[in-house]
Parts: structure tokens; sequence; C-alpha cells
């Protein structure tokens, strides 16, 4: 009888083992395991030096793989992309919460700290080949050179604050480990699909400065213009900015907004 009961109780923890339910582990992609290439921001010493920034602001390593942008081509934390052509398959609108329960998942860090550095690099490479501005009381003349100024810089003073770091990744897992609508099924299917990455962090901030040196000297009608600090709205951005006066040979642009700037792609795989 002592041994049936053994052999019972052998089975019943085999059993229990047996009904252990596996669950998502994100996994930090590298950059050559999908298409960076389609970020327009994708440069590894941009990228490095807004790591930097963001260790120093915060105090804490983020291992970002992607640069991101405020353009249309953006993609928000939780959104889920296919490797190479990065569209878009689901986001957290899929999992069916609200705007209330999705911020409410998120681990969210902050810190008013603000960096200050020189950009060795073209501006045009952060605003956009593209990019250009209407001044608010500006004839054609300013508004070119305005914009002659902002795309001929390639030594501009950044300053950049209020840093929000984002992480949705265990709240994911915590959701998609017990997904049970089809919605949730879906975005679990194409999460754990090998063919598909999903943004699970992201390093933003809430406004940035720009500090515009000009070769030439800036022509009065401007200058009385620039001293009015306008507000100006460009096509390629979704906020609005200012500019503002600082002397005859210089001027700033000021955003403010929430800006993603470094994110993290990760992989998910069931353990």
């Amino acid at each position: 009888m002592k041994s049936v009961f053994v052999c019972l109780l052998v089975l019943f923890v085999f059993s229990k083992c047996g009904e252990r339910k596996q669950t998502i582990l994100f996994v930090p992609v590298k950059g050559n395991e999908f298409n960076q290439t389609s970020f327009k921001l994708s440069v590894d010493s941009i990228t490095d030096s807004a790591k930097k920034a963001h260790d120093n602001c915060m105090g804490f390593a983020f291992d970002a793989n992607a640069m991101l942008s405020s353009k249309k081509d953006t993609f928000f934390i939780g959104s889920i992309v296919n490797r190479q052509s990065l569209k878009v398959l689901n986001t957290l609108a899929d999992l069916g919460l609200t705007t209330d329960q999705i911020v409410s998942q998120f681990s969210l860090v902050t810190n008013p700290c603000y960096e200050e550095r020189v950009l060795h690099v073209p501006l045009k490479s952060l605003l956009g080949e593209n990019f250009s501005v209407q001044l608010t009381g500006g004839d054609k003349e300013m508004n070119k050179e305005i914009n002659d100024a902002v795309l001929a810089s390639k030594n501009a003073n950044i300053t950049a604050g209020s840093w929000v770091y984002l992480d949705m990744t265990n709240a994911l897992k915590k959701i998609l480990d017990t997904a049970k609508t089809p919605s949730c099924l879906e975005y679990k299917k194409n999460l754990l699909d090998s063919a598909n990455i999903i943004l699970t962090a992201v390093e933003s901030i809430m406004n940035v400065r720009f500090t515009i040196n000009t070769k030439k000297t800036i022509s009065e009608p401007l200058q009385a213009l620039l001293k009015n600090t306008p507000s100006v709205l460009s096509p390629d951005s979704k906020f609005p900015f200012k500019l503002f006066y600082i002397n005859s040979n210089a001027f700033q642009i000021y955003m403010d907004g929430f800006f993603p700037v470094i994110g993290q792609f990760t992989k998910a795989e069931l353990k």
C-alpha cells in the first residue's frame, strides 16, 4: 500500500510539472538583427551621444538600440513591427485597454536634468532634409534666410532636458501571460513570431533647445522679427515651436512637447 501511495505521489508531482505554464521573456536585439537603416536617425555617433546623455542625467544605463524621432515614422512603446520592413503590425490599442489603463502600466522614471552639448553633425540630420519653417509675420526672404541657416548648421549647441524613461516590459509580460481575448491573442501571436520585434522601452525628453550660430550676420528685418520670439510651424513637425534672438549671428529654436529620443527593441520568447 505504501508503494502505491509513493507512485501516486510521484505521478502527481510530475503531472504538476507538466502543467507549468510558459511565460514570455523579452530579449534585447542587436543592431544587425533588424533593419536599422529604416531609422532616419540611426547614426551610431548620434545614438551613442544620446545614450551617454541619458546615462549622465538619469544615473543608470539604457541599452538602447534605436534612435527615434518626433516625425510621423515614430514607433510608440508597445509597437510590434516586422524586423525588415518595420511595418507596424500591432499597437497597445490592440490589447483593448483604455488610455488610463495603458498609462498606469508604464514603469516611469523622470529627472529634470538638462544636458548641454555641441552637435558635431548637420542639424538637418536630426530635423530632416526637408525641414522648413514659416515665420509668423515673415516674408519669403526672411523664411529663406532662417531655413538656410538651420539646414547649413553643422555644429549647433543642443540643450535637452526633463528626461522621461518609459518601460512596459513587466506589464506586457503580465498582460500577455494571461491573455484570453481574441485581440490580445492576436497581439501575442505576432509578438512571438520570430520575424517580428517590439519596442518595449523608450527614453524621451520634454523640451529641446538648438542654438544656431550663423556665418552671415542676420538681416535687420529678421533680427527685429526674432526679437518678438515668434511662434512658427513646420510641416514636418508635430509640435509648434518658437525662435529666440540671441545676437546678430545667433538664434535659438525652442521645442516643447514629448520627444522620443532613443528606444529598445526586443524579441519575445516563451520560457
